[in-house]
């Protein structure tokens, strides 16, 4: 061989990867995936007492189960679906498979959400339209088991499109699979899986009270039939909770109702008659209690952060309030620390979705925790977490549309100064901020962490933590656009924060990680450029390295006093550090850690 051709040997493999527009999955999906790909196995069965073994599932297997006793395996086909899957709802068919012959029936076709085999082995479960459907593998016979009853099974404010209904989901089941324990908005329903009907087992939806089966046994895969029944507790309106008890057949008996949280259920002893539950609320730290089967003698076993009696602490209260188009809804407003009812605050807004749930959640004051209501509320503020809910094609206007009427209620209180009210929200929050502030000027000042700013460009892009595109997030979860952005450019446009740039006169500090695998880095160079270009104040913290969350706790608390910082010049009115009044040059941040000058 001569020294040219050990020359060629030695060279290095070009570090090239191909992507194609006929890739189904795309090759960052793969890349994410190639674990799980290389491992990627089939589901056999192998007779010992013939010595037979027979591969199931076959071209009909990209997911298989084996349903209790082995009889059958469930085997989902996802193929005949992967080109529309690219950018929308990935369907798959469903099919029977027999464990002793392998042959295989076709039990629904465009399957979305499939809720698996029953734990006695008996009916495949999914859910389709606005029901659920079983099938009777010992039977073949298959049946819309929820049609007629009454019930609203689906979630329609996290019900993106008609093609993803969005159920509130099984509950558990009856031994024997004799029933199957399906929840509604408010309520559980006993529902007979051979379709010969049903019956609500509680009253949740008269008083707005929601109830959810709490499993006493984590290891039983159904629930005795012969023995009580409980359940979690939660009020819609009032955030009271609990636990109640019913023998089945009979209405559930309140055992705790309270104006509290409790969290992680309710447990139960392995041997003995004695229950555990966790108790919670704003201003009192999470505590553990111990009580008998009745629940009316608990007893407080554990007393977390006693030092809390020595500094002063917010309350909360409920805000209620009416969208723009009339959807009644609330709100968590947090009080101030050291609130006077002689004077009014500054306020912070801090939305997502829904958040009104939060009225009780108690939150230790850490600094590496950014978005931290309680620091929040020992700095002064109110602090008011809203309701928003959506209407299709109309993401960022709903907000919009939502959030002006539920700060009105707010400030409605006479406890807050209007002109002293800051906007702050990240991911999803982000976008809700960043656009609010293109289309009102109600804020003195926002922060948007991680925001989506161009839906058009990010429509494109891909979730990079997974590997997915980011046109299912917009055509088929959270976005709610239902449609491509060609296919309807005026919605699109219209609530895309960048579009509007030229509205802009809230002061924005934006957040980012250069590596944020759910938002692209890039949404936010977009809009900073373009604030640029507009002349509009805004500033953008760039974390190097960090993802769609700071994990590195200089960096969460670097965040955090920043947010500080922004909030206590615009809505306190202290001296602007130079960050916030000119900005800092690039040699003067690398030569040393960060000095908070006053300009």
């Amino acid at each position: 061989m001569t020294e040219e051709d050990e020359a060629e040997d030695e060279e290095e493999d070009a570090g090239v990867e191909i992507w194609h527009s006929l890739d189904v999955d795309p090759v960052p999906q793969q890349r994410v995936r190639e674990d799980q790909l290389r491992r990627e196995n089939d589901i056999g069965a192998w007779d010992l007492a013939a010595g037979g073994f027979l591969l199931l599932g076959g071209d009909h297997a990209d997911r298989a189960e084996i349903a209790e006793g082995g009889r059958h395996v469930l085997a989902r086909d996802e193929t005949p679906y992967d080109v529309d899957a690219m950018f929308r709802q990935q369907f798959h068919d469903l099919y029977a498979v027999d464990a002793r012959s392998g042959s295989r029936e076709l039990v629904r076709e465009r399957v979305t959400l499939d809720m698996g085999g029953s734990p006695g082995g008996r009916y495949a479960v999914w859910f389709e339209g606005e029901d659920y459907w079983t099938h009777d593998l010992a039977t073949g016979e298959t049946r819309n088991v929820t049609a007629g009853l009454g019930g609203t099974f689906v979630d329609l404010d996290r019900t993106p499109t008609r093609e993803q209904m969005s159920p509130f989901g099984i509950a558990g089941w009856l031994e024997d699979d004799a029933a199957m324990l399906v929840n509604d908005r408010f309520d559980v329903w006993e529902v007979n899986p051979d379709g010969s009907g049903g019956r609500r087992l509680t009253a949740g939806a008269e008083e707005s009270i929601r109830h959810r089966l709490v499993r006493l046994d984590r290891e039983a895969d159904a629930f005795d039939p012969d023995e009580p029944l409980h359940y979690s507790t939660y009020g819609e309106w009032t955030k009271k909770a609990g636990f109640s008890r019913a023998v089945r057949g009979e209405p559930p008996e309140v055992m705790i109702w309270a104006d509290a949280s409790f969290g992680g259920g309710l447990l139960k002893a392995e041997d003995a008659d004695v229950y555990a539950f966790r108790r919670e609320r704003f201003e009192d730290s999470p505590d553990y209690f111990v009580a008998g089967p009745d629940l009316d003698d608990a007893r407080q076993v554990t007393r977390t952060n006693p030092f809390q009696e020595d500094y002063t602490w917010g309350r909360t209260q409920l805000i209620e309030y009416e969208n723009e188009w009339g959807r009644r809804l609330q709100g968590a407003l947090t009080y101030p620390a050291n609130y006077d009812p002689g004077r009014k605050y500054p306020m912070i807004v801090n939305h997502y979705e829904l958040l009104s749930q939060t009225l009780h959640q108690y939150q230790v004051p850490d600094p590496t925790r950014y978005y931290n209501v309680q620091i929040w509320s020992q700095e002064g503020y109110f602090v008011f977490r809203p309701d928003v809910v959506y209407r299709d094609r109309r993401p960022g206007q709903s907000n919009v549309e939502t959030l002006r009427p539920a700060v009105a209620a707010a400030v409605e209180t006479g406890m807050i100064d209007a002109e002293r009210v800051g906007l702050i929200g990240h991911s999803w929050g982000g976008y809700q901020t960043t656009f609010f502030v293109t289309q009102d000027d109600l804020f003195a000042a926002a922060v948007a962490g991680a925001p989506l700013t161009n839906l058009m460009s990010m429509y494109l892009s891909f979730y990079w933590n997974s590997g997915g595109t980011d046109a299912r997030i917009f055509e088929i979860s959270q976005g709610r656009m239902q449609v491509p952005w060609w296919e309807d450019w005026d919605s699109y446009f219209a609530n895309s924060p960048l579009h509007h740039i030229e509205n802009l006169n809230t002061p924005l500090l934006i957040e980012f990680g250069t590596e944020d695998g759910a938002v692209e880095f890039n949404q936010g160079v977009e809009f900073y450029n373009a604030a640029r270009r507009a002349g509009k104040h805004m500033v953008m913290l760039v974390y190097e390295g960090e993802n769609h969350g700071l994990a590195k706790e200089p960096n969460q608390r670097d965040y955090q006093s920043r947010i500080l910082e922004w909030f206590a010049h615009y809505l306190k009115g202290e001296p602007a550090p130079e960050w916030i009044s000119t900005g800092v040059p690039y040699l003067q941040q690398k030569d040393g850690p960060r000095k908070k000058k006053v300009s």
